[in-house]
């Protein structure tokens, strides 16, 4: 049961028997319960359409709601217009059942009608490990993934692997200068090429697994194998974190296939491209760049860009309608550029959508942590996982918006106390967990059991529990995992409260078999709620 969907269609169809004009209907959860368990505004935006007095019209659409009680216990009218609901003792029992035979489909919808979705993120160079950004784009993605498949979209997730180019030339040539250093003769790294400590234990690696033919081969290959053994290690720091990719897309598969010149024809098809100095460029210029881009060089050679674009039109060829890709703060004007060539080639204005993923400012006890203390380079992904634990990284992680700055501070995610969000949200797992241990096999509750529920930590809990589809919809659609990880905190909130204030196991074996059955509710949102951030509900701490 979804009590939102339910106030909603009746003030559909009040609008409707009104011959009011079909508007878009947005309920809110009023902070304080005394104000209603849902609130809306509708009245104020028909004013200006209609030229009548908010109130006037709330007051018509209140008298046209049809409800025989077993819904609506009844609707105030306060302020300007607003429309503040109170639903009956009914609705709350029928949630209740209805969590408790759905299960961890509860908040499940079809919003999404099925729609191909693919969301890219991370998509790291396989040059070197991966850092706190990439950390933070790995939990965002990721539980956005799950939220869209909970309501309704065919969405997946994709690495994007660039093991091809100068890059790769350059991870090479660091890795046959660090082997030549081992086996005991002179070497330098190459201009733009590889410093950091994983370069050396690469090159151990290549010894040890060919001797010295890692020398004997060329750069380009020397390269690609690196990228592959870093790549290996990308996806298991990443399965460590709980993120497990649909496909990693190799850009090599492009020129595999040759998409990168099929791309740059079409592009010239629609007269995008044009010769300047023996090389290729692209007008982006009429898709506001402030600069037109090079696409070939003079020498022939293609740049970045066009295989990127050759690769988001391979998308639209796997049936995707909608791509997302999260990139970090310095990739700004490359989203630009993408969806200025997405446009270029044809495709539909809002196929591509670009997510900034903003800084992350690194911390410990306050102070600013710029270097790893093993290896006086940048901290790993790895590194901060290992410290503080998939769910305290993932949970900071989702605190904020994606186009916030985010401070993550070592220590406060190391800390197991209540202080620490994710440990409140676990705990209020755990102690359920505790209590059904204690409880034995008590039985199902009745509905006679259940209206037994009358306090008003009760029916608080209740109420918390009837917004979870309401936040998973909304998060799923306005990508915006931050609010279910806000949602579960004022979740676990409602319940510590109401296990200090209502006794679950008493003498009463009706109530405590509601009451368990209410805690069986509050877990199940739990346990699904934890589940599309991508974190655990331990049973016990």
């Amino acid at each position: 049961m979804n009590v939102s969907k339910v106030l909603t269609d009746l003030l559909h169809q009040a609008l409707d028997d009104l011959k009011y004009p079909d508007t878009e209907i947005t309920l809110e959860s009023p902070p304080d319960p005394k104000m209603g368990d849902r609130s809306c505004t509708i009245a104020l935006a028909l004013a200006k359409q209609l030229k009548r007095a908010p109130r006037q019209i709330a007051e018509e659409i209140r008298d046209a709601i049809k409800t025989d009680g077993s819904i609506i216990e009844r609707i105030e009218i306060a302020g300007a217009g607003y429309l503040n609901f109170f639903c009956s003792e009914e609705v709350w029992l029928q949630l209740l059942q209805s969590i408790l035979s759905t299960g961890p489909d509860y908040g499940s919808s079809d919003t999404g009608k099925n729609e191909k979705r693919l969301f890219e993120f991370v998509s790291a160079n396989p040059t070197g490990p991966m850092n706190i950004v990439s950390a933070r784009a790995a939990a965002l993605g990721d539980s956005m993934v799950r939220l869209q498949k909970k309501v309704g979209f065919s969405a997946d997730s994709e690495f994007y692997v660039n093991d091809s180019g100068k890059q790769i030339r350059l991870l090479g040539e660091s890795v046959q200068a660090r082997a030549r250093e081992l086996q005991g003769e002179t070497a330098e790294i190459p201009d733009g090429g590889y410093h950091g400590a994983y370069i050396k234990d690469l090159a151990k690696r290549a010894l040890d697994e060919s001797a010295a033919n890692c020398l004997e081969v060329s750069a380009e290959l020397t390269g690609r194998w690196a990228a592959d053994k870093l790549r290996e290690g990308q996806e298991a720091t990443l399965e460590e974190y709980g993120v497990k990719f649909d496909r990693w897309f190799r850009e090599s598969e492009l020129y595999t296939d040759n998409s990168h010149q099929k791309t740059l024809e079409r592009l010239k098809a629609n007269g995008h491209i044009y010769e300047k100095d023996g090389a290729l460029f692209f007008r982006t210029t009429e898709f506001g760049d402030d600069e037109d881009r090079v696409v070939i060089t003079s020498d022939g050679r293609p740049t970045y860009f066009l295989p990127d674009i050759a690769y988001h039109l391979n998308k639209a060829e796997r049936g995707y309608v909608r791509v997302f890709d999260l990139l970090g703060p310095d990739h700004h004007g490359h989203g630009k550029r993408m969806q200025a060539a997405m446009k270029a080639a044809g495709m539909p204005d809002d196929f591509l959508e670009i997510i900034i993923v903003q800084q992350v400012n690194l911390l410990r006890g306050g102070e600013p942590v710029k270097m790893s203390k093993r290896t006086g380079e940048m901290v790993t992904m790895k590194e901060l996982l290992d410290e503080v634990g998939a769910d305290a990284a993932r949970q900071i992680f989702l605190s904020r918006k994606w186009s916030s700055h985010l401070d993550f501070d070592i220590e406060s995610a190391k800390d197991r106390s209540e202080k620490s969000p994710v440990f409140y949200v676990q705990y209020a797992h755990a102690r359920i967990c505790s209590i059904f241990r204690k409880a034995g096999d008590r039985g199902d509750a009745s509905l006679n059991d259940l209206e037994k529920l009358k306090a008003a930590e009760e029916r608080n809990l209740m109420r918390s529990l009837s917004l979870f589809p309401d936040v998973v919809e909304s998060a799923a659609l306005y990508l915006a995992p931050h609010r279910l990880n806000t949602y579960l905190g004022d979740l676990a909130t409602a319940f510590h409260h109401f296990y200090h204030e209502c006794r679950v196991i008493s003498e009463d074996e009706g109530l405590t078999r509601a009451r368990l059955a209410l805690c069986r509710a509050v877990q199940i949102a739990l346990i699904e709620g934890l589940r599309l951030m991508g974190m655990t509900a331990p049973e016990r701490m």
